[in-house]
């Protein structure tokens, strides 16, 4: 489906695939910014609609955060929230003709993921110091010395195969609804001008016709399912990264 689209660049080094990434990501983040403008507008103590939306998407990502992270999560408020609308917009954006997720994109989704990952070692290197976030890698005093470098190694190989986790299942989910919508597409579009003179044809672009809104629904589920799994993921990493052992241990 993305492929569909083409947009002429006018900048030497973007080809019109990374034209149409990048064209694809601002609109994402102009729809983010937008709506949350609308929900600043004529703000009132009994809240509905565009200011209600918002106001429940942030008090959907606070409390999850509170509740993950304690009393450091208000810092780490803004990301978490950004994340979610940005990761949402995007995965519902495939379901408007003539537009496409930027989410559906393998390099959209690894950099997300890796900017989660740096900012997991940056945060927890800034709030326990370089030596003692290294050292929860091997499991803390109650693991025999000489398991610990086994664990560290362990431990280190499973945190760096998250962003490769994040990335691809964000990936694989939003690209498999591209297909199939587009797939559809292409069905109707084979059958349609038979439809009146074969039989197969007519069942066909009917079967096209009546699955597409299906899909779209399921499409609708599984971009609010996948927005929510990468936020709440980045929660838990962020957690891990700044809280205590004992406490993440507890968690």
């Amino acid at each position: 489906m993305g492929e569909s689209l083409h947009y002429h660049s006018f900048i030497p080094f973007l080809d019109n695939h990374a034209f149409t990434i990048v064209l694809m990501m601002m609109l994402d983040y102009a729809i983010v910014i937008f709506i949350l403008w609308l929900g600043s507008l004529k703000r009132d103590l009994r809240p509905k609609g565009a200011q209600n939306l918002v106001e429940w998407f942030i008090k959907y990502v606070t409390d999850y955060a509170d509740s993950v992270i304690g009393k450091q999560a208000p810092r780490y408020y803004p990301i978490l929230l950004m994340l979610f609308m940005y990761i949402l917009v995007g995965n519902l954006m495939g379901l408007i003709p003539g537009l496409i997720s930027p989410t559906s994109m393998l390099t959209v989704t690894v950099t997300l993921a890796v900017s989660v990952f740096i900012m997991e070692w940056f945060e927890g290197i800034r709030a326990k110091g370089i030596i003692k976030y290294l050292a929860h890698y091997t499991g803390g005093d109650t693991v025999p010395g000489p398991l610990k470098p086994f664990l560290f190694f362990v431990e280190l190989m499973s945190d760096i195969s998250r962003p490769v986790s994040l990335s691809f299942r964000l990936f694989g989910n939003i690209m498999a609804k591209e297909i199939l919508l587009g797939v559809l597409i292409v069905l109707v579009i084979l059958f349609w001008p038979t439809v009146n003179s074969n039989a197969i044809s007519a069942m066909m672009a009917g079967f096209s016709l009546v699955l597409r809104p299906l899909i779209i629904v399921l499409g609708v589920l599984v971009s609010v399912i996948q927005a929510a799994v990468f936020t709440l993921l980045t929660a838990i990493y962020i957690s891990g990264a700044v809280a205590s052992h004992e406490h993440s241990e507890e968690h």
